[in-house]
């Protein structure tokens, strides 16, 4: 059992909140993790709408389910009956005792309107995200967001504060990873062909259950060459009308598909970082498949050398990386934001991690030796952001952190998602 970062936030949850939601893509580890949660003086009844008798029950009769249900319950798959939603509301208004329920889904139940009303105030939310590195490997998640944001620090005072310069090569390692994914059954596979037939029941079951539990999918063949395409797409700015000239659909038909995909946890998108709030949300945002190895399923690239002569080595590293960010971010006690950077005249920054008005910018760079040009971006991003502008940082897959100015350090991807700290 891989002990998940997520457990301890519930577990506070629950001693707080009447209802603990706990949201995410299928096969994350959503069910695994509640029912080991039980087991840690909550003691919950453990129900699951995947179960066809419960189901029917909830269905046919919301509101005697959940009176005929003791309390603690934890009800799986929540999003396959949604009127629970409100039967669980009018219980909970009686009586705010908290702990009384975990549901979880693989749907943001949060984004349906109707359900988002019923709950409001009531529900604490948490999203599972795929394995993170460091629970792979047993670590602690790190703690590098909070030594960058803290006021006035520079990169000497981190290098003395962090003391260690050099550490190992994992290069191969971090291929592995972007290659397996974070999903717990595939990332433990070995076995090439075995983590293809995952993948390939993964996807099936995903279109031909959770999807048309969802919505109407008029044509499947348009849909899956959409995940296709922007399995080659992830780690770009996407143009939606282009997407949709280049498949034929019609631009109504693409969103429909894009805010399924997106409301599944299969893709999500990162807006442009401007001082100026309102431009974040017109802008073409940055593309992102939830999962580097389904990504990699998606494009055919079973290998590293497929990657690489598919150009899309540097792609697929960012798309990793910013899981990697996502799941920190989650996991954090401030609140972060995540953007990227870019000028009308090409130059770019990959990530913005934003705190209230202070920034620290993020690129991701795959070689072990750089150039001045690797650095020319984040260095235009401090002049253009100055004010703002905290530190910068270039993550690499290299063996030594180096301070390349007294807000800028090269950092290796190892020490900053804490497997060697």
């Amino acid at each position: 059992m891989i002990k998940r970062h997520l457990s301890s936030d519930i577990i506070d949850s629950l001693r707080h909140f009447p209802v603990v939601l706990l949201t995410g893509a299928r096969q994350v580890g959503k069910s695994t993790l509640a029912q080991e949660l039980s087991g840690r003086g909550w003691n919950a009844a453990y129900l699951t709408l995947d179960n066809r008798v419960v189901l029917d029950a909830a269905l046919n009769d919301p509101d005697g389910f959940i009176s005929g249900t003791p309390v603690p319950a934890i009800i799986d798959e929540v999003q396959r009956a949604p009127d629970l939603m409100r039967a669980i509301k009018v219980l909970v208004d009686k009586n705010r005792k908290p702990g009384q329920y975990l549901l979880t889904g693989s749907a943001n139940l949060m984004t349906l309107t109707k359900v988002s009303e019923t709950l409001a105030g009531r529900v604490a939310l948490h999203e599972l995200h795929p394995f993170m590195w460091s629970e792979i490997c047993d670590k602690e998640p790190s703690a590098i967001l909070g030594d960058l944001f803290r006021e006035g620090i520079n990169t000497a005072a981190l290098l003395k504060k962090w003391k260690r310069h050099s550490f190992s090569d994992r290069k191969e390692e971090i291929k592995e990873l972007i290659i397996a994914g974070g999903y717990p059954q595939p990332s433990l596979i070995t076995s090439v062909k075995a983590r293809r037939r995952w993948f390939d029941s993964y996807r099936q079951t995903y279109i031909e259950r959770d999807i048309r539990e969802l919505a109407a999918i008029e044509h499947l063949p348009d849909f899956n060459r959409l995940l296709n395409l922007l399995s080659f797409r992830t780690g770009q700015i996407i143009n939606f009308s282009e997407v949709s000239r280049e498949l034929g659909l019609s631009f109504t038909t693409l969103r429909r598909y894009i805010d399924l995909l997106e409301v599944t946890y299969q893709i999500y998108f990162d807006r442009p970082y401007f001082v100026n709030i309102g431009k974040r949300l017109i802008k073409m945002p940055k593309l992102y498949l939830g999962d580097s190895g389904m990504a990699c399923h998606l494009s055919a690239a079973e290998d590293w050398k497929t990657l690489e002569r598919q150009g899309r080595v540097g792609n697929m590293v960012e798309t990793w990386a910013a899981a990697e960010l996502k799941k920190l971010i989650s996991l954090a006690d401030a609140r972060y934001q995540l953007y990227y950077w870019r000028t009308y005249a090409g130059r770019e920054v990959d990530f913005i991690l934003e705190r209230g008005e202070k920034i620290i910018a993020v690129e991701v760079k795959w070689s072990h030796k750089l150039e001045d040009i690797d650095l020319s971006g984040l260095k235009d991003c401090a002049r253009d952001l100055k004010g703002r502008h905290l530190m910068s940082v270039l993550l690499y897959p290299g063996t030594e952190i180096v301070a390349i100015d007294k807000h800028t350090l090269v950092m290796p991807f190892s020490f900053f998602f804490g497997i060697e700290f």
